[in-house]
Order: C-alpha cells, then sequence, then structure tokens
C-alpha cells in the first residue's frame, strides 16, 4: 500500500519512537510493528491482496532469539514487491555485504538522524538504493578488496567481519569445523594476513 510500511524491532521504545515520528514528520503510515519476524509474516500472509502489502519493511538485524537477516531473505525471496531497509546498531562492514547479500535496499544505522531514516525511505521508495555517507566509502574499499573472492569464501569473510568464532559459523551455515576452517585459511593467504587481528585490523581500516 502507497505510503505504507512495517517496522520489526525487540525494543518497544525504539519501534514505537521511530513510529510516532515517521507519522509526524513524514507521509508514511505505520499501521502496523512487530516485535519478531513471525508476527510479521503471519501478517503479510494474512493479507489475500498483494495491493495491501506495505511498500518498504524496516529489520532491525539484531532481534531476542533470532537475526533478521532470516526474514529479510524470505521476504525478498517470497514477497517480491516489498523493499526492505535494515535498521542495526552494528555499522561494521559484515553485517553491509550481508544485507546486500540478501536484498536489502537500504542500511541506516542506529545513531543515525530521523531525518536520515526518511531520506533513507524515500530513496528505496523509488526505487533506488541507500547507505549511509560514513559507510559507503568504506564499502567500496571493500567491494574492491573481496572482488577476488568466491561466493563461499565472502559469506565466511562476512561471518569473520561480524566476530563470529568458527564453530558459531559452522552452527549458522550448517557445514563441518573443518571446512570452515579449510575457508579461512584460504582467505588468510588471498588477503595477505596471518590471523584475525589482521584480518579485522585490514577491514578497520576500509
Amino acid at each position: 500500500m502507497t505510503n505504507e510500511l512495517y517496522i520489526i524491532d525487540d525494543h518497544t521504545m525504539v519501534r514505537s519512537g521511530l513510529k510516532n515520528w515517521l507519522e509526524q514528520n513524514t507521509a508514511w503510515k505505520v499501521p502496523f510493528v512487530f516485535s519478531g519476524s513471525q508476527e510479521c509474516l503471519q501478517m503479510l500472509q494474512s493479507l489475500s491482496n498483494p495491493k495491501d502489502f506495505p511498500e518498504i519493511i524496516i529489520i532491525d538485524i539484531q532481534l531476542m532469539k533470532e537475526t533478521g537477516f532470516q526474514l529479510l531473505r524470505q521476504i525478498t525471496s517470497e514477497y517480491k514487491t516489498i523493499k526492505c531497509v535494515m535498521y542495526s546498531m552494528y555499522d561494521t562492514s559484515g553485517y553491509v555485504l550481508q544485507a546486500k547479500d540478501y536484498g536489502a535496499k537500504g542500511y541506516i544505522s542506529k545513531v543515525a538522524s530521523e531525518e536520515e531514516m526518511a531520506k533513507c525511505l524515500e530513496i528505496v521508495k523509488n526505487g533506488g538504493e541507500y547507505l549511509e555517507d560514513k559507510l559507503k566509502v568504506s564499502m567500496i574499499k571493500m567491494e574492491n578488496i573481496i572482488s577476488m573472492l568466491t561466493k563461499s569464501e565472502k559469506t565466511i569473510l562476512e561471518y569473520l567481519l561480524q566476530g563470529k568464532n568458527n564453530e558459531q559459523i559452522s552452527e549458522s551455515l550448517f557445514i563441518s569445523m573443518r571446512t570452515v576452517e579449510n575457508y579461512v585459511s584460504r582467505l588468510y593467504d588471498k588477503l595477505n594476513v596471518k590471523n584475525r587481528t589482521q584480518l579485522m585490523e585490514k577491514f578497520s581500516s576500509c
């Protein structure tokens, strides 16, 4: 529905505050806010007419007992007309890369102003993509570096830059620890680093 969006965030004050600001200061209407993915999916599934879908869904990356990435992937796969904006306290390259890979049209941190969120929504609504100015330069440098990586290596890198250890990566991707270790070793070689500390330092300068 035109100028309609949903907000998914597990913090009551955040979702209520953002909803109130948008409705009072922009043309956006926010008929529903949710604390988790299942509530949102149930609402979408209950709508028989695609014209009733919101134009945009704002998704927090870190929800109470889940990640917003899985919801992002499901929405972009099953509801092609809905655009998603990731809204998070995390502004590191690993999270931004994963959001883009999963189909997000916008990425904005929670330290950004409400005015920047409004700008982001307007650009995404009109078919564009939005990334905070402070993240743009680092992402350009990042993309130049990772152009040499395979898709699987890039996925592992995203998790490493999010601070995940090998066990967490193994559980998230449903692959063996040995497979993760092999990918990590290959990444070190390709990126000319010896350990995680050097890897993080390399990309912190991006």
